[in-house]
């Protein structure tokens, strides 16, 4: 059982281009969590059953219920499944902003706006998300975890026209062709995923993975919605992998090394790539420790995401090495 509590004030002063509405909001959050877990078999079967209680400022309360089973047959094997429910609440950009992208003369010279324009009564991108899975020890040195998912997606974000509308202000009067957000997309998502944890010597551990994910998404029949289809189909790679290393060396130095790839994105068309990163630390003592690690070796930089609408900045993610202490007490 828990709870939290949160405020928030946020200040913001917009432009001419961009603008939130209105722009100081003071947002109280809170929620409940209660959990519990029940032997129905001792050692051999738990369920776990919880629900969350949710309150923001912008759709008031969400219930989000969730339940996992897991069954233990043997010592050397463990699997589960499980069932919840998740939300994405708006932000203030859903419901109440103002970014104006393009401008051009109209009928008569009137001049015109092209403006993407918050919707105050957008509502939650609701998931539910159904995952099941297991963990075999094949020797004591090997272990292979696997899993797999299903979600559904419902009310997920698209951006539709709106009625026209004449301004005043900012001088010279104008018409404003905007388009808002809806709630007018569902779909699903599924895939799997595969993880090995190898202690090949007693001081080398090798741990490769692999995962798999397909997106589908769907209009319902009154959106006229042209991109958030595609964005939501490409915005997730299909394939990736990794290989990871842990060595320790003498005096207490551990050695560390990662291979990455990850498959292309049709969303932003970001092609695919490979990362590299190894590092070394020294642990003086129990508690102290000093790191050195190099990051995205392979190449000096690479793409990562390219956000389309122009309300964030593209991550180029750059070649870079770094040194860490880290002291616990």
């Amino acid at each position: 059982m828990g709870a939290n509590y949160s405020v928030t004030d946020s200040h913001t002063h917009g432009g001419l281009s961009f603008a939130l509405n209105p722009a100081d909001v003071n947002m109280q959050m809170f929620s409940l969590f209660i959990q519990d877990e029940i032997a129905l078999v001792p050692d051999k079967l738990y369920l776990t059953v919880g629900v969350r209680l949710d309150h923001n400022y912008y759709t008031g309360f969400n219930i989000l219920p969730g339940a996992q089973v897991s069954r233990t047959p043997n010592r050397n094997q463990m699997l589960w499944a499980a069932i919840s429910q998740a939300n994405r609440t708006p932000a203030g950009i859903d419901t109440g902003s103002r970014i104006d992208f393009a401008g051009f003369p109209g009928p008569g010279g009137t001049p015109v706006l092209a403006a993407l324009v918050g919707n105050p009564h957008f509502d939650d991108e609701a998931l539910t998300a159904y995952q099941a899975g297991s963990r075999t020890t094949i020797l004591d040195s090997l272990s292979i975890d696997l899993a797999a998912y299903y979600g559904a997606y419902h009310s997920q974000q698209t951006i539709e026209p709106a009625a026209s509308f004449f301004e005043t202000t900012p001088a010279p009067p104008h018409l404003v062709l905007p388009v808002t957000y809806e709630n007018l997309m569902h779909g699903e998502a599924h895939g799997f995923a595969a993880a090995v944890n190898w202690n090949a010597t007693a001081r080398w551990t090798l741990s490769p993975g692999y995962a798999f994910e397909q997106i589908h998404m769907h209009l319902d029949p009154t959106s006229q919605d042209t991109t958030s289809v595609l964005e939501a189909e490409g915005s997730s790679p299909v394939h990736s992998a990794q290989f990871r290393s842990h060595l320790d060396l003498a005096h207490r130095v551990g050695w560390d090394a990662s291979a990455c790839f990850v498959d292309h994105l049709k969303s932003g068309q970001i092609p695919s790539y490979t990362r590299l990163d190894t590092g070394l630390t020294w642990r003086w003592t129990e508690g102290l420790a000093m790191s050195m690690v190099g990051q995205n070796l392979a190449k000096d930089r690479h793409l990562e995401f390219v956000d389309e609408s122009g309300s964030t900045r593209s991550t180029l993610i750059k070649r870079s090495a770094y040194a860490k202490f880290t002291w616990q007490f």
